[in-house]
């Protein structure tokens, strides 16, 4: 059934199956990009106090410039979404993350704040590759989507948890946040020679002469000739449940950014063993690490669940139903109350990227796969990048506690437009016009 610029409701049932050769190719090249790409945009968090306080700037500005970087990360998600469909996803992949590791190096070697704010806006900018080109691979490659799709959240998940860690021990060891952004650019340049020297069946690999051939089309199924044969226009048709899955995308986004670029700073003020440590940054990114490793939990069966469910739409609900309060506990609660809070919200929150991700596959059409990615995380992380300033704001207004707060209520909204898709999940909305559908 045709959709909204080639998007359509189509079903998606999972092959038992065991993963093929390409399978498990795909599985772990995209899981490690999702690692990476998720490690490079949480090293900040991690060191946000000690950049603060060698610039001598508030959390404002530095959420400010954070904004940058994340909106752009956020944005990007548009363009890479189409060049994915259009050119193919491994090469765009591959693309992202020599981009991203020269941008992270760049970033540790920037001793003006302009500098610093430039790099980190390219650093977002090479990081949106990641989500729409490496999902529509996985879409389009992989047969048991659901357990890739865990995999992949996984993956990500490690990749959250650990950059604050070794951010944390970068400034131990080296006395420096700078040598974190070097570090980690050197290690993604070697993925990145990973990424080029593998082979996937299909996908068009990074090199010289396929930078020549980008005016030539791409499908799903491998390049196709230059001037490909006319179709006839179709109905334009949007699944509702799609729009409500963008709407959660924007919701969820405010969550997933706010509460990653925060949570090292709620410890510091209200955790007391952390406050009246000798370095508090470092104790405050090694107990971050432990919390939100839990999320590999959550995202594991978070993918592994959606397989399982008749109903995938109703595990949204139960993941929100669970965060919101438990959100509002960590806005009023310290101490190891607050810890326990915190673990709460990993173990359940992680489980949502995972879900959201399968239900766009299930509601989009396979040559736009790329697109509807695209547009989703260009929510995710652009629309929903705008937490930096807010909380930024409210942590230097009044309190980093009330902005947990803010975002409980923005959970709640979340639960309600989840609850929504799943009542209106075979409903579309018919236009009265026609559009030309390419793919």
């Amino acid at each position: 059934m045709p959709g909204f610029s080639g998007l359509s409701l189509i079903p998606y049932y999972p092959d038992p199956a065991s993963f093929m050769d390409n399978d498990r190719k795909i599985t772990w090249l995209t899981s490690f990009s999702h690692f990476i790409t998720h490690g490079y945009m949480t090293l900040l968090p991690a060191v946000l106090v000690v950049i603060a306080g060698e610039q001598s700037l508030s959390l404002l500005h530095l959420g400010i410039i954070a904004n940058v970087g994340y909106f752009l990360y956020g944005i990007g998600s548009f363009p890479a979404g189409w060049l994915a469909d259009r050119f193919g996803s491994k090469l765009l992949l591959t693309v992202g993350i020599f981009g991203m590791s020269i941008a992270s190096i760049l970033v540790g070697f920037s001793f003006s704040m302009p500098a610093f704010a430039v790099a980190y806006a390219l650093l977002g900018a090479f990081a949106s590759i990641h989500h729409p080109a490496g999902l529509a691979l996985v879409a389009r490659r992989v047969t048991v989507k659901g357990k890739c799709l865990g995999i992949h959240g996984v993956l990500g998940n490690v990749g959250l948890t650990t950059a604050p860690l070794f951010a944390s021990l970068c400034v131990l060891l080296f006395g420096s946040w700078r040598a974190a952004y070097i570090v980690c650019g050197l290690g993604g340049l070697l993925l990145g020679m990973v990424f080029q020297m593998s082979r996937i069946e299909g996908e068009p690999d990074f090199s010289l002469s396929s930078l020549k051939r980008l005016n030539r089309p791409y499908s799903a199924s491998g390049p196709v000739p230059a001037a490909p044969e006319p179709v006839q226009p179709v109905p334009l048709v949007i699944p509702v449940a799609l729009l409500l899955l963008f709407v959660d995308s924007i919701l969820s986004g405010f969550i997933f950014r706010g509460s990653l670029t925060f949570f090292p700073a709620l410890l510091q003020r209200e955790v007391l063993f952390i406050t009246n440590h000798e370095t508090p940054v470092v104790m405050a990114g090694f107990v971050t690490t432990a919390v939100l490793s839990l999320g590999v939990i959550g995202s594991f069966f978070g993918g592994y669940l959606n397989d399982k469910m008749k109903t995938p739409e109703l595990l949204p609900i139960i993941i929100f139903t669970i965060v919101t309060p438990t959100l509002y506990f960590l806005s009023r609660l310290s101490d190891f109350r607050l810890l326990a809070a915190g673990c709460l919200f990993s173990l359940v929150y992680y489980a949502w990227q995972p879900s959201q991700n399968y239900l766009i596959v299930q509601h989009t059409r396979r040559a736009s796969h790329g697109f509807g990615f695209g547009i989703n995380f260009f929510l995710i992380f652009g629309i929903g990048s705008i937490a930096t300033a807010v909380g930024g704001y409210m942590s230097d207004q009044y309190g980093v506690d009330r902005f947990y707060g803010l975002m409980a209520i923005v959970s709640g909204a979340a639960l309600v437009c989840s609850i929504t898709t799943m009542t209106v999940r075979n409903r579309q909305i018919r236009l009265p016009w026609r559009v030309g559908r390419t793919g």
